[in-house]
């Protein structure tokens, strides 16, 4: 469906009509993780926000070439190797494996490429000497420092006076950077810390060079958009921007976008002040009686407009289920009543679909694309549940396609009518919770069982989910109804 894509970008602070430097082809860098530690729901808002984005470009038919790192050499890993009293690659491959684990388990869809920061220290070390030819760069006291000043535009992205950021700025003891706002592209080589070979001298590079030199290496001088946290801003894409642009003269990012924060108790989530909530925990060890779904993580965090905050609370995320049953007990019996009519096709168009879509095409406005969604619900529920209510007041086809095209933008309601199990989980039976994952496992090994006439076996298994509360009906020629006791 054709539509005009607006985003704000946080370099003008407005809404801009978006296209890209070619038709059909976005280019997009988003900051990934420093792999030091497991991720938190911060990481998942911000994942969820750009795979949001990447899938509407998809819709659109753009391709994307999607790009987003892995800083996998950096002061907290080593620090947090030295504790460990293990090599650093050990404490990057377990953080790696954690991430892409996370990433998995929140139906994030893969970038294009995925580099890590240790792949490009050819490439880093190359920007670097181009920006000490230049004189944006010198080298001082064993380290490299980019010249702040000697970037004209320097504080426009994060809309800060040069002045008064300056004013604030101090120099670190060990540092011997001629301005307090100069920062390290190159840290020199100290002892029992990695170091690589480089022509001004061994040691590794600094945060801010890394990104620039990966989005140089696969997206070219100017990306179309650059993403991440808002606490990214300043200094990480400040920095970014300033040392790409110094280096190539060139605008290194048409649109730049940044997500709000997590909260909890209105509180900024972080690590450093402790209050952070791990994503493996909402699937191994949920507050909930049973572990959280990727739809239920997903639907609470597109139920807030992505620039501004979400505060989690335990009943802000119950609210997002009930919701989210809501969705899925309608299109089961959308389904169910589709399937005893003529087989069309979906409709490609309608005032539904085209009010969802420019919802996401308005600044990525995931709030009144669900809207819409329970729009369609609740016209269309009193038809479903009145055989005999003649006829239905929205094409109930456009409603299914509707669901459809949620599914691939929002990442919802992708779990099979047949297996989604909604309602107050305090209702269930005195058996062990089962997770929807578990849930749809067992249903669909029972199948299996019954296709292949084990009937012991599917007696058993479904004996399994009736321990836990869910009872199985089995429906003449199809799938079975599941029902929570």
């Amino acid at each position: 469906m054709a539509v005009t894509i607006s985003l704000y970008n946080s370099l003008s602070r407005q809404s801009e009509p978006f296209h890209p430097q070619e038709e059909g082809l976005v280019k997009m860098y988003v900051c990934g993780v420093t792999v030091y530690d497991d991720c938190h729901l911060g990481h998942a808002r911000s994942q969820m926000v750009f795979d949001t984005l990447h899938r509407l470009f998809l819709e659109t038919g753009h391709t994307v070439l999607y790009v987003r790192n892995i800083t996998d050499i950096d002061d907290k890993i080593i620090r947090k190797a030295a504790e460990a009293g293990v090599p650093i690659e050990e404490i990057t491959r377990t953080y790696i494996d954690s991430f892409s684990r996370d990433m998995g388990r929140l139906g994030i869809l893969p970038p294009l490429h995925e580099p890590r920061a240790t792949e490009f220290l050819s490439p880093m070390i190359a920007l670097i000497d181009r920006l000490l030819g230049s004189g944006a760069a010198y080298r001082a006291g064993g380290d490299v420092y980019f010249r702040v000043r000697s970037f004209d535009g320097y504080g426009e992205l994060s809309h800060q006076v040069l002045g008064e950021l300056r004013s604030g700025a101090r120099i670190e003891p060990g540092e011997a950077k001629e301005d307090p706002l100069d920062f390290v592209l190159w840290k020199g080589a100290k002892p029992g810390e990695p170091s690589y070979p480089a022509p001004f001298g061994a040691g590794r590079p600094g945060w801010h060079i890394e990104c620039s030199a990966m989005s140089l290496h696969y997206l070219g001088p100017t990306l179309d958009l650059h993403g991440g946290g808002m606490d990214l801003l300043f200094p990480h894409h400040e920095n970014e921007r300033a040392q790409s642009e110094a280096a190539t003269g060139k605008t290194f990012a048409r649109t730049w976008m940044h997500n709000g924060f997590v909260t909890t108790s209105q509180t900024k989530m972080s690590k450093s002040l402790g209050n952070t909530r791990r994503i493996r925990a909402f699937f191994e060890d949920s507050p909930f009686p049973e572990p959280v779904t990727r739809e239920w993580l997903r639907y609470f965090f597109l139920g807030t407009h992505y620039r501004g905050p979400v505060d989690f609370t335990e009943g802000g995320l119950a609210a997002a289920k009930n919701a989210l049953d809501g969705l899925h007990q309608c299109r089961a019996l959308l389904l169910e009543r589709l399937a005893s009519l003529p087989i069309e096709a979906d409709p490609q168009e309608g005032s539904l679909l085209k009010a969802f879509m420019e919802a996401l095409a308005s600044d990525l406005d995931t709030p009144v694309a669900l809207s819409v969604l329970h729009g369609a619900k609740s016209r269309i529920n009193p038809w479903l549940s009145s055989p005999t209510s003649g006829e239905p007041p929205v094409d109930p086809r456009e409603v299914r396609a509707l669901f459809r095209l949620a599914e691939r933008t929002l990442g919802i309601l992708t779990t099979p009518a047949s297996l989604w199990v909604g309602g107050d989980k305090s209702e269930k039976g005195g058996g062990a919770a089962l997770s929807q994952e578990e849930i749809e496992r067992l249903v669909l090994s029972r199948e299996e069982a019954r296709k292949a006439r084990d009937f012991k076996r599917a007696d058993a298994l479904r004996d399994e989910l009736r321990a836990a509360g869910i009872v199985l009906e089995d429906q003449p020629g199809g799938s079975p109804r599941i029902r929570r006791i």
